[in-house]
């Protein structure tokens, strides 16, 4: 038999006071107490419902490290083919400058040897004029 968690005695006086004959007020208690009873839990239910929760945390837990393991391998696999992306773009980067520097290289040395050429060439006017003018002011003396 489960106890009812208040004092029916108390209650079917009340109950009685206020005008209801004894077996209508005992038929209300018993009823209240059933009620009360019904939405009590006990130890074990409580006991039960512990487990419960804690094998559902348990399994949330498991399946919160199982999709963060899941995110982490995907963000790694991210993180390798933007490592790899970036390193083949700067590799092309790198090959093209140093394209662009073998170009420029290429002309400096080309223009040089321009300049080169018309130096030399106006140094042999000069040298060809100062012999002209030695040649003349010999004559000349």
């Amino acid at each position: 038999m489960t106890t009812i968690p208040f004092d029916t005695h108390k209650i079917v006086k009340e109950l009685q006071e206020a005008g209801f004959d004894e077996s209508q007020a005992e038929a209300v208690v018993s009823a209240m107490g059933a009620a009360v009873v019904g939405n009590l839990a006990t130890k074990a239910d409580l006991q039960e419902f512990r487990a419960a929760t804690q094998a559902d945390i348990r399994e949330l837990r498991n399946e919160f490290k199982s999709d963060m393991q899941e995110h982490r391998n995907a963000t790694q696999a991210d993180i390798r083919e933007l490592r790899a992306a970036t390193q083949a773009d700067m590799q092309e980067h790198r090959n093209a400058t140093q394209a662009d520097i073998r170009e420029l290289r290429n002309e400096f040395k080309s223009d040089m040897q321009a300049m080169e050429l018309r130096i030399m060439l106006r140094m042999g006017g000069l040298i060809v004029a100062g012999v002209g003018l030695i040649i003349a002011l010999d004559k000349l003396v």
